[in-house]
């Protein structure tokens, strides 16, 4: 696991594997995506992290699905990769392999959820090259989310490894 120091944010790094949904053919891209959350808190308060990778690759396409997100708009661009639910703790502790997609530019959304309600949801556009590379997803919280009960933990690391601490 990366952590990223920055006021107010708690970033975690992680590797996951994706389901492919529709892959196109051609050489895939190494990709390691890297999930910014707002604080350690909401980091901690969130269960599951979700990834799902739309082929839209005109400007300005993850504001779009993000805002059809947190609207529960159905009209989404096609789904390329969609992951299994990711539990918080295999991102902390960097379990699973990057992920594999052909190359070409993309939106990546990540949902991460509490229950099976989504807590916090980012995207990012990218355009992948033979390279792959870091990918970044800024979290944020839709709208009016109400915020979780706050866990005693001052770190994931610690609400992993030691979850009766955070009680």
């Amino acid at each position: 696991m990366r952590v990223f120091p920055r006021p107010l944010a708690a970033a975690l790094a992680g590797t996951i594997g994706l389901l492919a949904v529709g892959c196109e053919e051609g050489d895939p891209a190494s990709v390691r995506l890297n999930v910014v959350f707002p604080s350690t808190a909401l980091a901690i308060a969130s269960e599951e992290v979700r990834f799902i990778v739309y082929d839209d690759p005109e400007p300005g396409a993850c504001q779009r699905i993000y805002l059809k997100r947190i609207t529960n708009q159905t009209n989404l661009p096609p789904v390329v990769l969609e992951s299994r639910l990711v539990p918080m703790c295999d991102l902390a502790l960097g379990r699973g392999s990057p992920l594999e997609l052909p190359l070409g530019k993309y939106s990546i959304l990540a949902v991460a959820l509490r229950g099976k309600e989504d807590l916090l949801v980012g995207c990012s556009d990218v355009a992948l090259s033979s390279e792959g590379g870091d990918v970044f997803v800024n979290l944020a919280l839709p709208g009016a989310t109400p915020v979780p009960p706050l866990s005693n933990c001052l770190s994931l690391t610690e609400a992993c490894t030691n979850p009766d601490a955070c009680r």
